[in-house]
């Protein structure tokens, strides 16, 4: 990576607010895409209006990289979070975590769910937010970032995400 784009990357996790612990830190561009497939769900009605509902659930898969610098592809990916939907629109937050080789990340998320209904009547699920890394192990110990996120439903229990974002080593 070149000296400016070093100084680059620099400069945007101090605009972000994302601590740099040394001059030698490194800080890299990074994004993936996750396919996940729900492993549990609870959802239980919550009562005081129509179609409103709380979720936890657990969604397994792999990430892949889609950037220019090589983020852990084909790593393990999991996600555990909650959801508080109503009639399929509502916020979600938790946790999502990618592992490889003994390195790992952890990042809690917080965003929005939303669903439309296809010309034909078919719900569209959708969900974005942001993210930022909240622990680290093996060459991610200690690292730090955040970013954000978009993803959708293939099917009823499987979806893909799609994330960017800095880290912090």
């Amino acid at each position: 990576m070149s000296k400016r784009m070093v100084k680059i990357m620099f400069v945007l996790a101090l605009v972000l607010g994302v601590a740099v612990p040394g001059a030698e830190a490194q800080v890299n561009a990074m994004s993936g895409k996750a396919t996940l497939k729900y492993t549990k769900q609870l959802t239980v009605p919550v009562g005081d209006v129509d179609g409103h509902i709380m979720q936890v659930a657990e969604a397994n898969g792999t990430s892949a990289n889609t950037g220019k610098w090589d983020f852990m592809s084909g790593a393990a990916a999991t996600s555990v979070g909650t959801a508080d939907l109503t009639k399929g629109n509502g916020a979600q937050s938790g946790y999502f975590i990618v592992s490889k080789d003994g390195n790992k990340t952890v990042c809690k998320y917080t965003g929005t769910i939303r669903t439309v209904l296809s010309s034909e009547g078919k719900p569209l699920t959708s969900m974005s937010g942001q993210w930022k890394y909240v622990a680290g192990a093996g060459v991610f110990a200690g690292c730090t970032g955040q970013g954000v996120y978009q993803g959708s439903f293939i099917s009823q229990d499987e979806y893909i995400v799609e994330f960017k974002g800095i880290v912090v080593q």
